[in-house]
């Protein structure tokens, strides 16, 4: 992987003439010497915006990464304003292979924001009608062939993964996410390590995902399986909840329960042991047996209806007194039934309350235990039992215990209300299980009355006229008879498929989940811890250099879960002083470049530092940045410094160092001014 800058160029029109800045770069180590506020962060800028990077400037809603010089007005040497017409910047860029490219985008001036014209030319020699128009921050810039971040991967020869996002799909790692590891700029660069970089694309942990890619480690490949099978596994468990619902539905058409199957998959499921239970006199049968017995009924229904007379049944009032006797029982049913289940409601209403009273206890105590593991207290005498005013020995309790009487560890209280959790979360389940079997008996027993209700009607008008009322009878049951056992077989039926669709639903999550325990622990290959521990080495040698002094960089070390810089697992800022933290940075963009001259990696061997020297960091150590950014460059790549510092200076601290400079001294005025006409 290869970038290096060839020359840029801002243009600005005016009504007075163009003005800008036209700025010949160098491979190798190149400075570009600008006083303060003279234009050295418009320049650095203007290479982000022409590379579409603009959205890594930590700019926040900011569009454009530039002064009103050239976004509204410029003023020339005699201090008389001209506003602009148009703006725009030119940048030509070189591959590893030696492939030129220019790069124009607008600042402002017509309607074609967000496009950005590419030839396949120098600056000098572009040709206005033989270009592409490329878009960028719309969707496709990373995919299609128009897009300019497509255009650029290729051109970088980069191949930009896909990476997963908080939406739970995959998207190209889109490239302003990991511009910040080899371009700083001056403002928000330098509080930390890509500080700037873009969260906009929900990408999941950015910063460890661009790290990844410009390492080139195989760790993505294991990250996206690990994120895939996440995915997959979600949309089996939603599919398995949706079946498991149709289970339910399906029994509810029978007044029965699901059996055999929970809301989640088991490990031990068996697509055998799914069934409805169907309640059949005071007893819970399976779908198959009640099945039966209804068939068994009606075909003894049948042969007796054959054997009935149409004249008066003797026994008409016996019935009726039958069906009122079965009527009041039902009743009673019901209305103990419609108790027991308000009981339970207000039991499942306690527990839950009792849960969350819980688990708010079990969040303090966690709290406490974690306060305690901090030992705040640890260097005073406020732990010890002794006063610290008259030194006389007191009780911790507000209670006095004797000496037999113990007090529970937060441990101890913590691991005691979890196990209380446990327990009555049982019992929430345990209660909702009974609510769920006796609504389901409620339902039937409703069905019931409404049956004997109808029955004891036709039964009381048979007294009056009896030869109709009984045929009438005959015939009600014998339908509603046949209308069961077609609802129960039609039911089986659908049982049986629902326990195909199951098992299915189950072979697949068990693969998947097996799928992801045989994924290895560690995501680093062997090629990547090397690359971690050479980047580790890398580091601590240029900390040296540079005089880090706020610990031995020795006690540095590169996260294998982070891959930044830190000190026995913790983040090294809370034990540097500011102008070491701004070592730091120098130190990790170099160590990247520097192991790409080792490894396969996707640095594109370029470094961009606005104004490196941050927090008054010493002249010894700038100078020292300088020559090892030299030094790194033999190998080739390029390391563009701006910096406001004196250029006899630079010179005089870089003698027999090889490097190339573009200076403007003070008295020249800004760098953005009026272009000679050529």
């Amino acid at each position: 992987m290869a970038l290096s800058i060839s020359r840029l160029k801002i243009i600005a029109k005016t009504i007075d003439g163009d003005y800008g800045v036209d700025i010949p770069f160098e491979k190798g180590l190149f400075i570009l010497r600008l006083d303060n506020s003279h234009g050295k962060s418009t320049c650095i800028n203007a290479i982000a915006y022409a590379l579409g990077m603009e959205k890594s400037l930590g700019l926040g809603s900011a569009k454009l990464p530039f002064p009103p010089s050239l976004t509204k007005a410029i003023e020339d040497k005699n201090g008389s304003e001209h506003l602009i017409i148009k703006s725009s910047v030119l940048l030509e860029i070189e591959n590893k292979s030696g492939d030129v490219s220019t790069l124009s985008r607008q600042i402002i001036g017509s309607d074609e924001e967000n496009i950005i014209h590419q030839y396949d030319s120098k600056i000098d020699e572009i040709n206005q009608h033989s270009h592409q128009k490329l878009f960028l921050h719309r969707e496709g810039d990373t995919t299609r062939p128009l897009g300019f971040f497509k255009w650029l991967d290729t051109f970088i020869s980069w191949n930009l993964p896909l990476v997963p996002n908080f939406d739970g799909k995959e998207i190209p790692l889109y490239p302003s996410t990991f511009f910040p590891t080899w371009f700083i700029e001056q403002k928000k660069g330098w509080s930390s390590i890509q500080s700037t970089t873009p969260t906009f694309l929900k990408i999941k942990e950015v910063k460890k995902r661009a790290l990844e890619f410009i390492l080139n480690l195989d760790v993505n490949d294991n990250v996206k399986k690990r994120a895939k099978l996440k995915v997959d596994i979600d949309s089996a468990l939603n599919t398995w909840r949706i079946t498991y619902k149709k289970s339910e539905l399906l029994a509810a058409r029978v007044l029965g329960q699901i059996r055999g199957v929970t809301e989640l998959p088991e490990a031990k499921f068996d697509q055998y042991k799914v069934d409805i239970a169907v309640k059949n006199n005071d007893k819970w049968l399976s779908i198959q047996d009640v099945a039966e017995t209804v068939e068994n009924e009606l075909f003894e229904f049948n042969k007796k209806i054959e054997t009935i007379s149409s004249t008066l049944d003797d026994n008409v009032q016996d019935k009726i007194d039958r069906k009122e006797l079965k009527l009041r029982e039902f009743d009673g049913k019901y209305t103990e039934l419609d108790t027991e289940i308000s009981f339970l409601n207000q039991q499942i209403y306690s527990t839950e309350i009792r849960i969350s009273s819980l688990i708010e206890d079990q969040r303090k105590y966690e709290d406490l235990k974690k306060v305690g593991e901090l030992n705040v207290f640890g260097n005073t005498k406020l732990n010890d039992a002794d006063c610290p005013t008259c030194g006389q020995e007191y009780s911790q309790n507000l209670i006095d215990l004797d000496s037999s009487s113990s007090v529970m560890s937060v441990d101890e209280s913590l691991e005691f209300i979890k196990q209380q959790i446990k327990a009555f979360k049982n019992v929430s389940d345990s209660y909702k299980f009974q609510k769920r079997t006796k609504s389901v008996e409620l339902g039937s027993i409703k069905s019931n009355l409404n049956e004997i209700r109808k029955s004891l009607r036709k039964l009381r008008e048979s007294v009056v006229q009896p030869d109709i009322s009984l045929y009438e009878e005959n015939l009600r049951y014998k339908i509603k008879l046949e209308n069961d056992v077609e609802l129960y077989k039609d039911t089986i039926k659908s049982l049986v498929e629902l326990r195909l669709e199951l098992d299915a639903i189950h072979r697949k999550h068990s693969s998947l989940c097996k799928q992801r325990r045989n994924l290895p622990e560690s995501v680093l290959s062997p090629e990547d811890t090397k690359k971690i521990k050479t980047l580790e080495t890398y580091l601590r040698s240029l900390l040296t250099d540079y005089g880090f002094s706020s610990f031995k960089p020795e006690k540095l070390d590169i996260s294998r879960e982070t891959y930044l810089p830190t000190r026995e697992g913790f983040d090294i800022g809370f034990d540097t002083s500011a102008s070491d933290g701004i070592r730091i940075i120098w130190s990790y963009l170099l160590s990247l470049f520097k192991l790409s001259n080792e490894f396969d990696t996707n640095h594109p061997k370029l470094v961009v530092f606005d104004e490196p020297r941050q927090q008054e960091a010493n002249k010894f150590s700038f100078t020292t940045l300088l020559k090892s950014a030299s030094d790194i460059c033999n190998n080739g790549g390029q390391v563009i410094l701006a910096t406001s510092e004196e250029s006899s200076v630079i010179i005089e601290s870089l003698q027999g160092v090889n490097f190339n400079m573009f200076s403007s001294e003070k008295e020249d005025g800004k760098i953005i001014r009026k272009l000679k006409i050529k």
